[in-house]
C-alpha cells in the first residue's frame, strides 16, 4: 500500500504542472495503435499525403520510406542532418523511430482505438501519451527509489528520488509525452534495480538485468551501452548479461525486418558523427542552453561519486566502475553526433538518458559518506536548489518558443552555446506571461511534494 501512494503522488507530479510539453516526435509512437490494431501493418499511409492535403505530411521528419526510397525530388518539407530520404509518391511510409515507446504505449491506446475515436485528434494523442509517459517515469522512479534505499538513509532516499523526478528533465522531458527517454529510463532502473547490491548475483538476476538492456535497445539503441558496462566481471555472469541484452533486442530486428526489409536497418538513417569532439563535450556538458552541469550542477557529486567507484573494493563499486565507462562512452558518442544538443528541448536531453546511473551513483556515493562535510553538503544544494528552480519554472511555462525564435536551433546551434541569451533566462522571463497558472501549478505542485514529504516523515524512525 505505501509503495502504491508513492507512486500515484509522484505520477500526479507529472500532471501538476498544467502545460502540455510535446513535439511532433511523439506522433508515430501514438499512432502505432491505429496502424496496427486497425491496419495490421506498421506504416502509416493512411494518416499521410502530400504537403497541404490536410493528412501528415508524408515528407516530415519523423518519417521515411519502409525500406528503401524511389523518391526521385528533393522533399519540400524540411528534415534533419543525415536522416533517411523522404518516401517517395509510391513507397509505404514508416516511422523513423524505433518502435519500444510505441509498444509500450500500445496498452494504453488500445482502448482508445477500438472506441473508434479519431486518430487526428491531436489533443487526445498528447494527452494519453502523457499519461503512459508518466506511468512510466514513475515505476522507474519507484525502482530506483529502491535502489537508493539499499545504500543510504530513508531522508537521503527520499530527496534523492524528487531530485531525479523534479530536477532533471524527467518533468520537462520523459514524463511529460511519447519520447524514448522513459522507456530508456525504465529500462535502466530494472537493471540497476536487479543488480546493484552488495552480494554476488545470480546468473538469471543477470541475465534478467541484459533482457532489460536489450529491450532498452527497442526503445532507444543506444540503451544497449549500458549493457557493455555490466559485463565487467565473472565470465559467466558477463555472458549471462550478453544473453540477455541480445534476447532482449530482438524484437527491434523482427520490426525492422518488417518495416524495412531488412533486420539489420535502422529508421535514423545515416546520421553523422562529424562535430570536433570538444566542441561536442563543452556543448553537452558546459554549454548555456544544454549543458548538463549548468542545468543540473549538483551532479557533480554523482560523477565524483563514478570516480570514487575506480578507488573502492565491493560489488557495487565494481558495477559502477563498469557503468561509468558506459556513461563515458554515451557522453562520447554524442559529443561527436551532428545534431549533439538533441533538438528542441529543455536542457540536456541526450544525457539525461543516463540519468538513474548517475542517481544511483551519488546514493552508493552518499551512503560512503561523499557529503559527510558541511561545506560539500551546502555546495550540493545550493546546485539542486538551482536546478529545482529551472525545471520546475519550464515544467510551468516551456513552450519551444525560444528554440525556434527567432531562429530555429537545429539549423542554427550557435544559438546554444551564447551566454547572452540562454534558454534557462528566456523561460525564467516567460513565467509572468503564465502568471495564473504559474501560481496554481506551483502551489499543487508544492502540496503534492508536501504530502509525500509528511507521509514518508511519518513512518521514517529517528535512527534513519
Amino acid at each position: 500500500m505505501r509503495w502504491l501512494v508513492r507512486g500515484l503522488l509522484l505520477l500526479s507530479l507529472a500532471f501538476a504542472n498544467l502545460n502540455d510539453i510535446w513535439s511532433p516526435d511523439v506522433v508515430p509512437n501514438a499512432l502505432f495503435a491505429w496502424t496496427v490494431l486497425r491496419q495490421g501493418n506498421v506504416d502509416y499511409d493512411e494518416f499521410t499525403g502530400p504537403s497541404g492535403s490536410g493528412l501528415l505530411d508524408r515528407e516530415a521528419y519523423f518519417f521515411r520510406a519502409c525500406g528503401r526510397s524511389t523518391a526521385t525530388e528533393q522533399p519540400k518539407a524540411v528534415r534533419s542532418v543525415g536522416g533517411p530520404p523522404a518516401a517517395g509518391p509510391n513507397d509505404h511510409v514508416c516511422s523513423v523511430f524505433p518502435p519500444g515507446m510505441a509498444i509500450v504505449a500500445l496498452p494504453f491506446f488500445a482502448p482508445v482505438v477500438l472506441s473508434g475515436a479519431s486518430p487526428v485528434d491531436v489533443a487526445l494523442l498528447v494527452r494519453v501519451g502523457h499519461l503512459v509517459a508518466a506511468v512510466v517515469e514513475t515505476i522507474a522512479a519507484l525502482l530506483l527509489w529502491s535502489v537508493f534505499r539499499r545504500f543510504t538513509t530513508a531522508r537521503w532516499s527520499l530527496a534523492l528520488v524528487l531530485l531525479y523526478v523534479l530536477a532533471t528533465s524527467v518533468r520537462t522531458v520523459a514524463a511529460q509525452a511519447l519520447w524514448q527517454h522513459a522507456g530508456v529510463h525504465l529500462a535502466l532502473a530494472v537493471a540497476l534495480w536487479l543488480v546493484l547490491e552488495e552480494r554476488l548475483i545470480s546468473l538469471r538476476r543477470e541475465l534478467l538485468a541484459g533482457l532489460a538492456l536489450g529491450l532498452g535497445g527497442v526503445v532507444r539503441q543506444t540503451t544497449v551501452i549500458a549493457s557493455a558496462g555490466l559485463v565487467l566481471g565473472r565470465p559467466r555472469a558477463s555472458l549471462a548479461v550478453a544473453a540477455g541484452t541480445v534476447v532482449g533486442l530482438l524484437p527491434l530486428l523482427a520490426y525492422d525486418a518488417i518495416a524495412f526489409g531488412d533486420a539489420l536497418e535502422h529508421g535514423y538513417g545515416t546520421k553523422p558523427f562529424d562535430t570536433p569532439l570538444w566542441t561536442g563535450l563543452y556543448g553537452l556538458l558546459l554549454s548555456p542552453s544544454r549543458g548538463m552541469l549548468v542545468y543540473m550542477p549538483y551532479l557533480v557529486a554523482a560523477l565524483v561519486a563514478l570516480v570514487l567507484a575506480w578507488r573502492r573494493a565491493g560489488h557495487v563499486a565494481r558495477r559502477l566502475r563498469g557503468l561509468s565507462l558506459a556513461w563515458l562512452a554515451t557522453l562520447l558518442l554524442y559529443a561527436t553526433y551532428a545534431e549533439w544538443w538533441g533538438g528542441r528541448v529543455f536542457g540536456a536531453r541526450f544525457l539525461d538518458d543516463l540519468a538513474p546511473v548517475l542517481f544511483a551513483a551519488l546514493a552508493w556515493g552518499i551512503g560512503s559518506g561523499l557529503l559527510a562535510r558541511p561545506p560539500s553538503r551546502a555546495l550540493f544544494w545550493i546546485g539542486a536548489a538551482w536546478s529545482l528552480l529551472l525545471f520546475q519554472v519550464a515544467a510551468f511555462v516551456y513552450d519551444q518558443r525560444w528554440d525556434t525564435e527567432p531562429v530555429n536551433v537545429n539549423f542554427a546551434p550557435a544559438r546554444l552555446l551564447d551566454w547572452a541569451d540562454p534558454q534557462w533566462l528566456s523561460v525564467l522571463g516567460d513565467v509572468p506571461r503564465y502568471g495564473a497558472r504559474v501560481v496554481a501549478a506551483a502551489a499543487l505542485t508544492l502540496l503534492i511534494v508536501a504530502l509525500l514529504i509528511r507521509i514518508e516523515t511519518k513512518t521514517v524512525r529517528p535512527s534513519t
